[in-house]
């Protein structure tokens, strides 16, 4: 009978570092900017696919999220590309949150071209990983049914998580539901709750929305300190009559 050293010499022979185990480097971690997630979870991984899941019809945080982390890269002096499956990106709002518009690329998907938003969504997505240089890439599909999510195949999300592996890039998608499954090093699923009224005497039946209290719930996470469905809370603030 063959021994196990002999066997493995003989794999070996035919599949080099087929029985070789590798470490799964410790996760290098860039800061949201929103303390309440940043002391839970350190912030979203470097070179992985993190998928942030929230409804789309109603508000869930994930544009505060979004703008968050967005500044954060833009003030480290890196680069940032946001590419808007549903052209709803406003600038105006994002320089008040403190991007610098200065670094960031804006690529617009809509009905100018024969292919469909998701598709040039996908699309821009790979050249930029391909392309590289950018410490963020986000990729917002939140206005986009769950269902035409879904029917992006399983191999497209592992070859993005396999090539953003090799790049000093946090490579975001926002979405409705979490469609990467294991592809993605990092899964928060945001939900708004608590929202927080005042009133405006000087408008008749008038009251201030003063903020909105989210809580993001983390599905899944490869990070360097094990993390089992952390609940952190922030607030968003804003005024506007409602």
């Amino acid at each position: 009978m063959a021994s196990s050293a002999f066997i493995r010499a003989q794999v070996e022979k035919e599949l080099p570092g087929a029985l070789t185990t590798y470490a799964r480097p410790e996760s290098v971690l860039a800061p949201t900017g929103i303390s309440a997630l940043d002391q839970d979870i350190g912030g979203v991984p470097i070179s992985a696919v993190t998928q942030v899941c929230a409804s789309s019809w109603r508000s869930s945080g994930k544009t505060t999220f979004l703008l968050s982390l967005m500044a954060q890269t833009t003030n480290r002096g890196e680069f940032c590309a946001l590419v808007d499956a549903s052209d709803c990106f406003d600038p105006v709002s994002a320089e008040a949150a403190g991007v610098d518009l200065a670094r960031v690329l804006w690529v617009r998907c809509g009905e100018r071209t024969a292919m469909r938003p998701l598709e040039q969504a996908f699309k821009a997505t790979d050249i930029l990983i391909q392309n590289g240089g950018f410490g963020l890439i986000a990729v917002d599909l939140g206005n986009h049914e769950e269902r035409l999510v879904k029917k992006v195949p399983l191999t497209t999300w592992f070859r993005f998580a396999r090539v953003v592996e090799k790049l000093p890039t946090a490579l975001l998608f926002l979405a409705s539901a979490a469609c990467a499954q294991s592809c993605a090093g990092l899964t928060v699923h945001l939900v708004a709750n608590h929202p927080q009224w005042h009133r405006q005497e000087s408008v008749s039946h008038g009251r201030l929305l003063g903020g909105l209290e989210f809580q993001a719930e983390v599905a899944r996470a490869r990070l360097r300190k094990r993390v089992q469905s952390v609940k952190p809370r922030f607030t968003a603030r804003s005024q506007w009559i409602g």
